[in-house]
C-alpha cells in the first residue's frame, strides 16, 4: 500500500493514534456494538468469521457441491441481486477464462429488453440457476425464476424444469421453503449474521466459484491471510483494512467524499462490488462515501477537492504505468491518492476482505451503522405502491402529468428543480440548463437508467457523463437499474444532499410489442421497471435531490441522443 494524502496526513495519523490507543481493532473483532452507532451491529459481523469458516459452512455441502458437480448445465446463472449478485458478476467476468467447468452470468433487471436479451443468448434449458436472496423475499430474482422457470416447466415439465434451480438464502426463508415444495436441485444456506454485501465469503459467493469449476478454498485462502494481517494485535498504521479504512473515512470527514477508483482492466468487474459495499454501508444520515467507478483518470485541473484517488493494480499490468503517470500528477496538485497492489486476479479474496474492514472501519469513524440500509426500503414501498395502484385498476406509474413534453419524450422535474421547470417554459433544453448549471465543485452528477445495458444505450450515457463532469468538475457516474437500488441507491436517498442528474425509464405504455407477464406473481416486467423507476425519483425528490425524470418514450436512444444534444448545448 502506498498512502500520498497530502494536507490531510496529520490528521489521519492523529485518528490513528486514537484508534490504537482505545484498542478499536480489538474491540471491532470482539464485535462491539459501540464502536459505531451502538445500534445492533454487533448482529452482523459474523463476515469476521467466514475466512476461517468450514468449506460446509463457507461454500455448500459436499453432497450438494457434487450434485451440482454433476449437472449437464454447461452455463451457470445468478438470479439475484446487490450483495448477492455482485461479487459472483466478478468472478464471472475476472474468471470467465479460467473456467473449467461453467461460464458464469449474472441476471439482474427488470427491464423487459435486458431480459429478453439475455435469455436469447444464453437458452435457459443450458444453464444451472442460482436464486440468490438472504431474505428469500426480494421481488427481482423471484419474477425472474417465476418467469424462466414457467418457460423451462413448458418445455421439459415442472419437476424437470425445478432441477434447474439452486437457492441461496438463509435459514428459515420464504425462498427456501418454496425450494423445498418445488423441489429445486438444492439448497444452500448462509449465515444470519452476514449482511448481503458482506456475503461474498458464504455460499452466495462461493458456490457460484465452484460451479464454474474454480477454487473457491483459494479464495478464502487469501482471505485467510488479510483477516490475519488484520487482526486484532496489528498497530493501526501496519494493519491494511485499518489503515485503509481510517483513511477514507478522515478524508470523507474532511470533504474528500469522492471515491475516485481506477483499476487494472482485468479487474475492473471490481469496482462495481467496492461502489455497492462502500455506498450502501456509509450512505446514511446526511453522511457517506461516493464511490466513482469507471471514470477515466483526468489532469489534475478537472477535479475539485473532494476526490481520493484509489488504484487497484495487478502486478504485471501492462496500463499500470499510464495510470501511475496519471496519479502521480493528480498527487503532485495535492489530490489524496492510495495505491494497492495485488500479486495476482486470485488475490482479489484478499481484497474483498481488505475492503470489507476497511469499510466497516468508515463506518466507526463516521458513527454511523455500516450494516443497515434504512433508504433502500423507501423506493421499494414507492415501487409497491405504484404496483398496486396498477393492479387495482389505476395508471400506477404513469398517472403523474409531465412538466415538459418534447421529442417523444415526458420530462418530469423534481421539487428542487420546480422553479427552473416553471420559467423553462415549455423549453426542454432550457431546464436541462438550468440542471447542469446548478451544479458545483463538490456535486454528483448522477445517470441512473432504468434500460437495457446494451452497447447502443450506454455510448450516449458515457457521452453524458464524460461532458457534464469535466465542465463543471464534479463526480459522475453511470449506473442501471435496478442493480444501483440495491448498491448506490442507499446512498442516494440517505447521503450527502449534494446530488444532481437525470434518471431514465422507459414507461408501460411507450414500448411497444407485447407484455412480459409475470407468471404466479401477477402483473408485469414493464410495469415493475416503471414502477422502480418512478418510486425512487419520487423518494429522491422528496429527499431534495435536483433530479431530472425522463420517460424516454418508444425510441430510447433517439432520446438518449436528443437528450445528449441538450447537455452539450448547456455546457456551450
Amino acid at each position: 500500500m502506498r498512502f500520498a494524502l497530502g494536507g490531510h496526513a496529520e490528521a489521519v495519523r492523529a485518528t490513528q493514534a486514537r484508534w490504537q490507543a482505545e484498542s478499536s481493532t480489538r474491540r471491532l473483532w470482539q464485535r462491539d456494538a459501540a464502536l459505531f452507532s451502538n445500534a445492533d451491529e454487533a448482529r452482523w459481523l459474523g463476515w469476521l468469521e467466514l475466512p476461517t469458516a468450514s468449506a460446509e459452512e463457507a461454500i455448500a455441502s459436499p453432497a450438494l457441491r457434487e450434485t451440482i458437480d454433476s449437472h449437464p448445465a454447461d452455463t451457470a446463472v445468478v438470479l439475484g441481486m446487490g450483495g448477492s449478485s455482485l461479487w459472483p458478476d466478478v468472478l464471472g467476468q475476472t474468471f470467465g477464462g479460467e473456467a473449467r467447468q461453467r461460464r458464469l452470468h449474472v441476471l439482474d433487471s427488470t427491464v423487459p429488453d435486458a431480459i429478453e436479451s439475455f435469455l436469447e443468448r444464453v437458452p435457459a434449458e443450458r444453464c444451472l440457476f442460482f436464486v440468490s436472496s438472504k431474505s428469500g423475499s426480494t421481488i427481482e430474482p423471484n419474477a425472474l425464476f417465476e418467469l424462466i422457470h414457467a418457460r423451462l416447466a413448458a418445455k421439459l415439465g415442472a419437476e424437470a424444469a425445478s432441477r434447474h434451480f439452486v437457492a441461496i438464502t438463509d435459514p428459515g426463508s420464504a425462498l427456501e421453503a418454496r425450494a423445498r415444495a418445488a423441489g429445486f436441485l438444492g439448497i444452500a444456506l448462509g449465515r444470519a449474521d452476514v449482511g448481503g454485501r458482506f456475503s461474498a465469503l458464504s455460499p452466495f459467493g462461493l458456490l457460484p466459484a465452484a460451479a464454474m469449476g474454480l477454487d473457491p478454498e483459494g479464495l478464502r485462502e487469501r482471505a485467510r491471510k488479510m483477516a490475519a494481517d488484520c487482526g486484532p494485535g496489528v498497530p493501526a498504521d501496519a494493519n491494511p483494512g485499518v489503515a485503509l479504512g481510517l483513511a477514507l473515512g478522515v478524508l470523507a470527514q474532511r470533504g474528500c467524499d469522492k471515491l475516485t477508483l481506477s483499476l487494472s482492466p482485468a479487474i475492473a468487474s471490481f469496482g462495481g462490488w467496492i461502489e455497492q459495499l462502500v455506498a450502501e454501508s456509509t450512505g446514511k444520515r446526511g453522511l457517506g462515501i461516493l464511490p466513482i467507478a469507471d471514470e477515466p483518470l483526468g489532469d489534475p485541473g478537472c477535479y475539485a477537492n473532494d476526490r481520493v484517488f484509489v488504484d487497484l493494480a495487478v502486478a504485471g499490468d501492462a496500463s499500470a504505468a499510464q495510470r501511475a503517470a496519471r496519479l502521480d500528477a493528480l498527487e503532485q496538485a495535492g489530490h489524496p491518492t492510495i495505491r494497492l497492489t495485488l500479486a495476482d486476479t486470485h488475490d482479489l479474496g484478499a481484497a474483498l476482505f481488505q475492503w470489507e474492514f476497511a469499510t466497516a472501519v468508515v463506518g466507526a469513524v463516521l458513527g454511523v451503522n455500516p450494516f443497515d440500509q434504512p433508504d433502500v426500503e423507501s423506493a421499494k414501498i414507492a415501487a409497491r405502491e405504484r404496483m398496486d395502484a396498477a393492479a387495482s385498476g389505476g395508471s400506477g406509474a404513469a398517472d403523474e402529468r409531465p412538466d415538459l413534453e418534447a421529442a417523444g419524450m415526458k420530462l418530469f422535474a423534481a421539487t428542487a428543480l420546480a422553479p427552473a421547470a416553471r420559467a423553462a417554459a415549455g423549453d426542454p433544453a432550457r431546464l436541462v440548463k438550468a440542471l447542469v448549471e446548478s451544479l458545483a465543485p463538490g456535486d454528483a452528477f448522477l445517470v441512473n437508467a432504468f434500460l437495457a445495458d446494451s452497447p447502443a444505450l450506454r455510448a450516449p450515457l458515457e457521452a453524458i457523463r464524460a461532458a457534464v463532469g469535466p465542465a463543471r468538475r464534479v463526480a459522475t457516474a453511470v449506473s442501471f437499474g435496478p442493480r444501483y437500488l440495491h448498491s448506490t441507491g442507499q446512498l442516494h436517498k440517505g447521503g450527502p444532499a449534494r446530488l444532481a442528474g437525470l434518471q431514465l425509464w422507459q414507461s408501460a405504455a411507450a414500448r411497444p410489442g407485447p407484455r412480459l407477464e409475470i407468471p404466479g406473481l401477477g402483473g408485469d416486467f414493464e410495469g415493475l421497471a416503471e414502477a422502480q423507476a418512478v418510486g425512487d425519483f419520487r423518494v429522491l425528490s422528496q429527499r431534495g435531490r435536483r433530479m431530472l425524470g425522463i420517460d424516454v418514450g418508444a425510441d430510447p436512444q433517439s432520446a438518449l441522443e436528443t437528450i445528449l444534444r441538450w447537455i452539450r448545448g448547456a455546457i456551450a
